[in-house]
């Protein structure tokens, strides 16, 4: 993690702000209480059903606050203006609960309505939602990892139901998985077949390949719906939490198919619902929000 960040940091440093925030993203990822967050599983009926849809998620009140007032603090220190968000929270007129729960189930009408209400005019709800999200969601990803379907058929993940961030061509024989970015899920996927609307044809589908790495990275690229998925040759997966930086390290990819008019989808239509408890009542904003 240290050192790709560091490659990171040096290449970029125009990037400081965002790799600030990530960089405390996985030093929580890697604390311990979050781990024991994670639900136990139900049978799932299948049918595209992600794992975590339904899913009761009891947390102690104060690791999410804690939390949230870090990824505040963070984001202020490293130039963001969230001085309302943070006012907010501080005065109790924001519940970290309810940003937390709208942030692990990728509400996005929810978040959108938060950001309205707090006079959030610059999107930060939204582009700080993931980073909230991340350490309850690769907890998941980690303790259900061995519960994936074998035989999930879909291009959003089956944890989370995110979009995936990148590709693996993965071993000797070049296996494809997607990588969720989310979670840091893995579900394999046939070489030829668009994973967002499902194009199998040949002619439809192509590659862009970068001349400087050569074969080690490519964009794969679909006609019929014009978007596209990086993929990164690896002999081994990458780990979980590193998922978001190989996605940063290979921007340039997002850059050479950005100008030939392929794009990546809009957030996943295929959020989930959670529900987050603490064992005791709570005066939920979003109540306040609508009424």
């Amino acid at each position: 993690m240290t050192s790709l960040l560091n490659t990171l940091s040096v290449d970029h440093p125009e990037w400081r702000p965002l790799l600030v925030l990530v960089g405390e993203t996985l030093r929580e990822i890697e604390r311990g209480q979050w781990t024991a967050c994670a639900p136990e599983l139900d049978d799932h009926d299948g049918g595209g059903r992600r794992l975590l849809d339904g899913a009761v998620i009891n947390v102690a009140p104060r690791l999410v606050e804690r939390w949230i007032r870090r990824i505040l603090t963070t984001a202020a220190e490293a130039g963001t203006d969230v001085d309302g968000l943070i006012t907010a929270t501080a005065a109790g007129r924001l519940d970290p609960l309810l940003l937390f729960e709208s942030a692990v189930s990728q509400h996005i009408d929810r978040l959108d309505e938060l950001a309205r209400a707090y006079e959030d005019h610059r999107g930060v709800v939204r582009a700080l939602a993931p980073l909230i999200a991340m350490p309850m969601l690769q907890a998941c990803g980690k303790a259900w990892a061995d519960r994936v379907p074998s035989d999930w058929a879909y291009g959003y993940c089956a944890i989370c139901g995110g979009w995936p961030a990148l590709a693996e061509s993965r071993g000797l024989d070049g296996t494809r998985y997607l990588r969720c970015g989310a979670c840091g899920g893995s579900w394999q996927i046939e070489v030829l077949r668009c994973p967002f609307c499902g194009e199998d044809d040949y002619d439809k589908l192509g590659s862009l390949v970068s001349a400087r790495t050569l074969e080690q990275h490519r964009v794969d690229v679909c006609d019929g719906c014009r978007r596209y998925v990086k993929t990164v040759t690896t002999l081994a997966p990458i780990r979980p939490h590193e998922v978001v930086l190989h996605d940063l390290l290979t921007l340039v990819l997002d850059v050479a198919a950005l100008e030939r008019d392929y794009f990546r989808p809009a957030p996943s239509p295929h959020g989930v619902e959670v529900r987050v408890v603490t064992g005791a009542p709570r005066l939920r904003d979003l109540l306040r929000l609508r009424s």
